[in-house]
């Protein structure tokens, strides 16, 4: 993991063959700042723990059983926003709090759902559970390849405060 400020190492990793993989960005936003308005009613749930038909929903999006083991390993305040659209089971995210940060981790929406909203509801689900904990700010990762997670989020006010990148060395051919 080659973080902000760590040139010299990954020049270093470069000349040494060492490619990028996954560059994320951290973005976070006051809590203040986003939209913590009632939602529409049937569309977001806070659970814990995760139901049957959330872990599907991550399965289908590639969150697997070792991200899902990252949720159960929090000790502190966390919840599932488990979000519905026309009547049915259409995403999930986890959220949970360190001090008065809240972080986001795995928001999913099932494809056919997808350009409904959902992902807004679900962050302003999100933002209204961390306010109630007491939160700050709202905080997440996400690589810069998922191009529509990246505009959700700073339609939402979300700003970047941090970057890193993974070096790895290609496989020998």
């Amino acid at each position: 993991m080659i973080r902000d400020g760590e040139t010299a190492l990954d020049r270093l990793l470069e000349t040494l063959s060492y490619q990028i993989k996954d560059p994320v960005t951290l973005y976070a936003a006051p809590i203040d700042a986003l939209d913590t308005t009632p939602l529409p009613p049937i569309t977001c749930f806070e659970v814990w723990p995760p139901l049957a038909a959330q872990t599907e929903i991550w399965a289908a999006g590639g969150i697997g059983p070792e991200r899902l083991a990252v949720m159960h390993r929090v000790t502190g305040a966390k919840t599932t926003i488990f979000g519905r659209i026309d009547d049915h089971p259409a995403g999930t995210g986890f959220v949970a709090m360190d001090g008065k940060i809240a972080m986001l981790h795995a928001l999913e929406t099932l494809g056919e759902h997808r350009q409904k909203g959902l992902g807004r509801y679900m962050m302003r689900a999100m933002a209204i559970w961390a306010k109630a904990q007491g939160a700050s700010h709202l905080t997440l990762l996400v690589t810069r390849a998922n191009l529509p997670a990246n505009a959700l989020y700073t339609s939402l006010g979300f700003q970047p405060v941090g970057h890193y990148h993974y070096r790895i060395k290609p496989e020998a051919q």
